[in-house]
């Protein structure tokens, strides 16, 4: 039998000690190390960061016969492209979830969203934030209020992923393994949920993730939305692309950048967007009455000011009391009717909608409908 001393000759010691003198000559080697916070896995990465090939430089003649090719899909009308990015930011509590939701079911529908018409879509909505029984308990609300929304619709495919901890390049494999379903739009909420351990003021590793964002769409030729949330304290005078929480990135990166802010009047929000490749259209005004965003074109985008929170409380109630004096007195035909005498009693031009708020907060208003093409009588409960 052979032993180990048979193979170690003098001259395979020798050739030994020179791999070794030749190692030792080109000093300590890091060798980089994995951690759980490490990501993406590497079989992922590796499927979503392929080697790109060299990039093409084209002359200014080849680039004018670009001219003429056909525009993505506007999956927005006027706002979004399919393959472009979104983001929809607002202060705590806002509505930028329902936004979101509402924009999934109106893509998947072809219908409107706060004012803007959408093209009809596949639609995916990644949840990181509700449970799936609230999630679906709201969702049917909202599809029970809109006749626009069709609930045997195809195109709008729900994904529950509160609890998890889930990478874009993870979760890019299953949504390619979805058969019959590439989607236009893809809709993450909220940001901060794919942002686990970033520092949102960290324009490096908020960068980084946008980069993952645009690589996913790429990826799925898709657009991507996602909702953020507005910094603390009243934004009103603050620039609406600068109201997003955290590093700038938030506010150079998106194709499309749209705010959710306060408006002066109650239950009311101002909706407003920069775009990268469409003009810049005015701000509108949206109110939030649940499940619905309802636009109101015609009411003025006027932001809520500091402190005017306690002084538009202050007005309503004023206003609330002038109104169950009249009602106390006699019913009042007419919303217009009913406009008319409060602004006599009180002395100020006021809008219907803040007619409407009141008369919806005060149980005591008996609204009378009295069908299509007739005036609702308006009354107050006597006790």
């Amino acid at each position: 039998m052979a032993r180990r001393e048979d193979y170690l000759t003098p001259e395979v010691l020798a050739d030994v000690d020179e791999v070794d003198r030749y190692l030792a000559s080109k000093g300590k080697i890091d060798y980089p190390t994995h951690t759980e916070q490490d990501s993406p896995p590497t079989a992922y990465s590796i499927a979503i960061d392929d080697p790109l090939p060299p990039p093409k430089f084209l002359s200014l003649e080849q680039m004018m016969t670009h001219n003429t090719d056909p525009m993505p899909k506007q999956v927005i009308e006027g706002v979004l492209h399919k393959g472009s990015k979104m983001i929809i930011s607002g202060s705590s509590k806002a509505g930028k979830t329902l936004s979101l939701l509402h924009l999934g079911l109106a893509a998947a529908n072809g219908s409107t969203w706060l004012g803007h018409r959408t093209a009809t879509s596949k639609v995916i909505y990644l949840d990181f934030e509700l449970k799936k029984r609230i999630a679906a308990r709201r969702i049917a609300e909202m599809v029970n209020a809109n006749d626009q929304y069709d609930p045997k619709n195809q195109n709008f495919m729900y994904c529950s992923l509160r609890g998890q901890s889930r990478t874009l390049e993870d979760l890019v494999h299953h949504i390619e393994d979805l058969e019959n379903h590439r989607p236009d739009l893809v809709i993450v909420d909220p940001f901060y949920k794919l942002a686990t351990g970033a520092d949102e003021n960290d324009a490096g590793a908020i960068g980084e993730i946008v980069n993952r964002m645009e690589k996913f769409s790429e990826r799925l030729d898709c657009s991507f939305v996602y909702a953020h949330h507005f910094s603390k304290g009243n934004k009103s005078d603050t620039d609406h692309i600068d109201r997003a929480s955290g590093s700038g990135v938030f506010a150079r990166d998106p194709d499309a950048i749209l705010t959710l802010t306060p408006h002066e009047e109650e239950d009311h929000l101002v909706l407003e967007a920069t775009l990268r490749d469409f003009p810049t259209p005015s701000p509108q005004v949206v109110e939030f009455s649940w499940p619905n965003f309802i636009h109101k074109p015609d009411l003025e985008p006027k932001l809520r000011k500091p402190g005017q929170t306690k002084a538009k409380k202050d007005r309503l109630n004023k206003l609330s009391d002038a109104l169950v004096e009249l009602l106390e007195i006699n019913s009042i035909m007419g919303l217009n009717n009913l406009k008319i005498k409060l602004e006599e009693k009180t002395g100020e031009e006021i809008h219907p909608d803040t007619i409407r708020n009141i008369i919806k907060k005060d149980e005591n208003i008996i609204v009378q409908k009295r069908g299509k093409g007739l005036e609702n009588i308006y009354s107050y409960k006597q006790d």
